[in-house]
C-alpha cells in the first residue's frame, strides 16, 4: 500500500448528512463511467472484469476504485484506489480490508462508522447486482460541492459477482440565492 498521499485539499464528505441513493447518475463523469460499464456488459447482466481495460478510461482512471469481494461478501478488499479518491479522502486505501479499516486523517468518524459506511455500499452494490448511484454532500469553506459516486458489479470468468468497479466524482453545486 503506498503511504504517498499529496496534500488533502480542503474538503470532505458531510457526515452528519445522509448518503442518497439515486436511480441514476446525475453527473457526466459518473454517467461516463457508467456507460462504459454498460458497453462492456453487452446483453450480459454485468461485465466480466477481464473486460475493463484501463486505458480506455484513463481520464477517470484517478477517481475510479476496484474492490474485490471476500468470503461472499463477509468482507472487501480494495484492488485499486485511484489517486484522485487517495488525496481527497487523505489515504490511500489500496490493499486494505473494509473489515480493517481506519479513519481517514482528520476524519470525525470511528473506525466502527468508516467501516460500516463502506461495508454498506459495498454489501448494497454486492446484494443488488446491479450498479448503485450515490450521492453525499461535501464540506469544503470555499464553495458548495457535490460526491457523485457509482458502483457496479463485475463477474470473473463465470456468473458470481467476484469485483466492485467504480468511481466518486466531485463536483460544484451552483449557489442558492
Amino acid at each position: 500500500m503506498s503511504s504517498f498521499v499529496s496534500r488533502r485539499p480542503d474538503r470532505r464528505i458531510d457526515t452528519a448528512s445522509p448518503v442518497a441513493l439515486l436511480e441514476a447518475p446525475e453527473s457526466a463523469e459518473a454517467i461516463a463511467l457508467h456507460d462504459y460499464w454498460r458497453s462492456k456488459r453487452g446483453d450480459r447482466p454485468m461485465p466480466d472484469r477481464s473486460d475493463i481495460v484501463p486505458s480506455e478510461f484513463v481520464r477517470m482512471l484517478p477517481s475510479v476504485a476496484i474492490i474485490e469481494v471476500i468470503d461472499g461478501g463477509r468482507d472487501f478488499r480494495f484492488r485499486l484506489f485511484g489517486s484522485e479518491l487517495a488525496t481527497w479522502m487523505g489515504c490511500d486505501r489500496t490493499g486494505q480490508r473494509v473489515s480493517e479499516m481506519q479513519p481517514a486523517p482528520g476524519s470525525d468518524l470511528t473506525p466502527e462508522q468508516v467501516r460500516k459506511r463502506w461495508m454498506d455500499v459495498a454489501s448494497g452494490a454486492l446484494a443488488a447486482a446491479r450498479p448503485l448511484f450515490l450521492k453525499a454532500p461535501v464540506l469544503s469553506a470555499s464553495s458548495v460541492l457535490t460526491m457523485h459516486a457509482v458502483v457496479m458489479p463485475l463477474t470473473a470468468g463465470d456468473t458470481e459477482i467476484e469485483q466492485l468497479f467504480g468511481g466518486a466524482f466531485v463536483t460544484s453545486t451552483p449557489a442558492k440565492s
